[in-house]
């Protein structure tokens, strides 16, 4: 009998909590219909948050993934290499060639190794030419990274020294929709032509991959590259990208211990030990590690990564508050409804428990609208940061939706669940409820809501400003009507093409002039030469082989003595250097010097110093020449970061550059047959090194706008709440004289105060992110206070037109009508 009368008792009480539910779920809907005004302006603000938030997530996700997709990637390292020399310390992720093979012999701890070497060369297929990139890579790449071969053998994938292995993307490319297994394609290899046989494909390398590719052939191939010296000795010679693979269980810590005495005995003769240090890097350290070289691939800012996440997150949170204010704002209008529900025996939890559901249901319809506008969004916002983000539903989605909905509800329903349901009943009934604490919380909110609005506006000022000085900085060359078109040949063979495309261009009146030189400015780097001079002293300086057009055409100016000339042959033997290496070696009277040493040039000109790498850097050393050998034989050390393959610097005078280029498009054809045909502009080459930065100013610009207009709409709500509650007021004022101005002022001036205050708190916090991010800049602005004042501005105004719009209609409303309402 006691069995079934629990088993009754349950039953009721789950029909009871049923019930409840229900009845909660009810009330909370008939609420937000019944006060649409309230529930479009937290919905549409929660959603667009949300929107944002979802995908800034899929940007950062995708930034802390790389490589992370491959089935060894906890074991998987690259090797980096630290040289100690005279004092100063070169650090460089591209690695010797017998590096990989000598840690995979004499390292117990490595169970395999693979080197990946990155060119790109002259492709031949069906009398086309094309300049295509090619990695080199040992057998044993498909055995550590787990790429997705869909046709071939992964256990035996190069059958052959001329096996190639090439992507989707370039199979479409020479073979359109047929197979390209057993195809061929021919290379030039150094000085070789070799043919390769296509004996796989592959799917196109995941973004998240910091080793991108189109095309894979067999480590054997090096002798066409590479001097038998610099496949087995040549420790000082840096070509490819080394990585090991760690056995099970071993540490890297470990393995990076023993390193030093198994690489000092093969470098003994030139380096002290401790001076050449090789050690390992995780790879998926890789992508987010700009304290490293970038080596063949290129690297992300960690920073940028965190300042979208902040965004996200202060988007966000600023529409979280618009909840809490007008949730809070609305609480003496619904204490009334709290008075009569405690009166009628309705306990605090379930109040709680009510007014928390609504505001999570108020969650669920903003999070599925939000995810509609992500969805929307996405092309928009892949084209804005570069990047192939997609929404998928997986663990991962479900997962972030859920913990979004519930933060959400928790910041923005936990705190006027436990407000509104606090109240007395005696006190609400009798009309003396106090609303001081709530109402001091409710300006903290808005300020907050401000401070990050500010925050974003002056950001977007102050980067903007500064890609502008970038863009607009005199680099004391000629960057505009320059086409670059590159030869892709060595050097002998690019400089032949070079003069007969120069000859074949001068028939066009619009041409001013033109030069070939083996780095142009658009590559942003030059060669940089090392050497020990005759004080022991080790010198570095950047290089560029060029001809005597190379100054005139490029418009760089001469501070003392002259260039070269095209009828002096005596030129070869003589240099030309900017006044960054005079002052570096201290000459007073530099025309006719020499650099202390082994060269034999003589200085016979200085230019002014102008910027041929980014404006990250100050200006370095450099010197021109006309012919490069010599200076090459006396170097010991020389790297670069592009191939040195002459290239052709074409000036126009004016006019349609598209016009430009198909005349140059025709004459390259009539001078290199085949071979395709490459260009670019030196302007838009110059601007793409600032390009993560411009992505950033964009997506900082919207996200600005986005902030800005969710804070209004919590102030439009919040007016619109204030109106409500001081109506018999306004009637009162109007009926003793007050005019439509002094009420608009009336109301305006609490969130006047409000904005101000928000703006002394922001110019400190955005001073010292913006004074950090500045510092990455050799060529900066100062940070700009007028950008402090035109955001303050800026906020001050939106939200004074936001508030005006209501103060405005509750001044202009009869004054009677505003007497008799209850």
């Amino acid at each position: 009998m006691s069995d079934t009368t629990g088993v009754e008792e349950n039953y009721k009480g789950w029909l009871n909590k049923k019930f409840m539910f229900r009845n909660y779920l009810k009330v909370a809907f008939r609420y937000l219909v019944n006060h649409k005004g309230y529930a479009i302006i937290n919905v549409l603000g929660l959603s667009v948050g949300v929107a944002c938030c979802i995908l800034i997530t899929l940007f950062v996700k995708s930034e802390w993934s790389f490589d992370r997709f491959h089935s060894k990637t906890d074991r998987i390292y690259r090797a980096w290499l630290e040289e100690h020399y005279q004092g100063q310390v070169f650090t460089n992720t591209v690695t010797p060639i017998p590096l990989g093979p000598v840690l995979q012999a004499h390292l117990p701890e490595v169970g395999s190794t693979c080197r990946v070497a990155a060119l790109n060369t002259l492709v031949r297929y069906n009398n086309n030419t094309f300049n295509d990139p090619v990695n080199l890579v040992d057998s044993s790449f498909f055995y550590l990274f787990d790429f997705n071969l869909k046709e071939g053998d992964i256990k035996n994938p190069f059958p052959t020294v001329n096996s190639l292995i090439i992507t989707e993307k370039s199979a479409k490319k020479y073979f359109g929709n047929s197979s390209p297994i057993g195809k061929t394609l021919e290379m030039q290899l150094g000085k070789d032509t070799v043919l390769f046989t296509i004996t796989g494909l592959l799917k196109n390398p995941p973004f998240e991959s910091s080793i991108q590719f189109d095309m894979l052939i067999p480590f054997s191939n090096a002798p066409h590259l590479w001097s038998e010296r610099a496949r087995t000795k040549g420790w000082s010679n840096v070509t490819v990208e080394t990585y090991v693979l760690l056995k099970d269980k071993a540490r890297a810590k470990v393995a990076n211990a023993k390193i030093p005495s198994i690489m000092q005995p093969l470098v003994a003769d030139n380096y002290k030990p401790g001076e050449y240090v090789v050690r390992l890097q995780p790879l998926t350290d890789i992508h987010l590690n700009n304290k490293l070289p970038a080596g063949n691939q290129p690297i992300s800012d960690p920073k940028y990564s965190y300042i979208m996440a902040i965004v996200g997150i202060l988007i966000l949170l600023i529409a979280c508050i618009n909840f809490v204010t007008l949730s809070i704002g609305r609480s003496a209008t619904r204490a009334l409804e709290v008075g009569v529900r405690k009166v009628l025996g309705a306990e605090r939890q379930q109040l709680i428990r009510q007014f928390w559901g609504e505001a999570l249901l108020l969650t669920l319809i903003a999070l599925v609208i939000g995810i509609g506008l992500a969805v929307i969004l996405q092309k928009p916002f892949n084209q804005l940061a570069n990047r192939q983000l997609s929404l998928h539903v997986n663990a991962f989605t479900i997962l972030f939706c859920f913990l979004i909905a519930v933060i959400i509800a928790l910041l923005a329903g936990i705190y006027p669940a436990f407000v509104l349901s606090n109240f007395k009943p005696i006190q609400v009934l009798k009309g003396r409820l106090k609303m001081n604490s709530i109402g001091f919380f409710r300006k903290a909110l808005i300020i907050g809501q401000f401070v990050a609005s500010i925050i974003m506006i002056i950001g977007t000022l102050t980067v903007a400003k500064q890609l502008n000085y970038l863009r607009t900085k005199d680099l004391r060359f000629n960057k505009e009507h320059i086409v670059i078109v590159p030869t892709n040949l060595s050097r002998k063979e690019g400089n032949r093409l070079a003069e007969r495309f120069k000859l074949a261009i001068q028939k066009n009146p619009d041409v001013i002039n033109s030069t070939t030189s083996l780095f142009s400015m658009s590559e942003y780097g030059w060669m940089t030469l090392g050497y020990t001079d005759d004080k022991n002293i080790f010198r570095q300086f950047s290089f560029n082989a060029v001809d005597a057009d190379f100054v005139n055409t490029m418009g760089i100016d001469m501070i003392e003595g002259r260039s070269f000339s095209k009828t002096n042959t005596a030129d070869s033997n003589y240099i030309l250097v900017n006044e960054a290496l005079v002052k570096e070696y201290g000459w007073k009277n530099p025309i006719g010097q020499r650099l202390p040493g082994k060269y034999e040039e003589q200085v016979i000109g200085v230019v002014r110093d102008f910027n041929f790498q980014t404006l990250h850097t100050p200006i370095k050393p450099a010197m021109m020449a006309l012919k490069p050998d010599s200076i090459f034989r006396r170097s010991s050390d020389v790297s670069f970061n592009f191939p040195p393959q002459p290239r052709i610097s074409v000036l126009f005078g004016g006019g349609n550059l598209q016009n430009h280029v198909e005349f140059l498009r025709s004459a390259w054809k009539s001078v290199a047959g085949d071979q395709d045909f490459e260009y670019r502009f030196l302007d838009d080459a110059l601007n793409a090194a600032y390009e993560q930065e411009q992505r950033l100013s964009k997506i900082v610009r919207y996200a600005s706008l986005l902030s800005i207009f969710i804070a209004c709409m919590g102030l439009f709500g919040l007016a619109t709440l204030v109106v409500v509650r001081r109506t018999k007021e306004i009637g009162i004022r109007k009926v003793l004289g007050a005019n439509v101005s002094g009420i608009v002022g009336l109301l305006s001036r609490d969130f006047i105060v409000l904005i101000i205050i928000a703006s002394l708190i922001a110019f400190p916090i955005s001073w010292w992110a913006l004074h950090k991010w500045l510092q990455d800049f050799a060529y900066r602005i100062n940070v700009p206070w007028l950008a402090f004042l035109g955001a303050a501005l800026l906020a001050l105004i939106v939200a004074l037109l936001t508030v005006s719009i209501q103060a405005i209609k509750a001044a202009l409303k009869n004054p009677v009508k505003s007497l008799r309402t209850e």
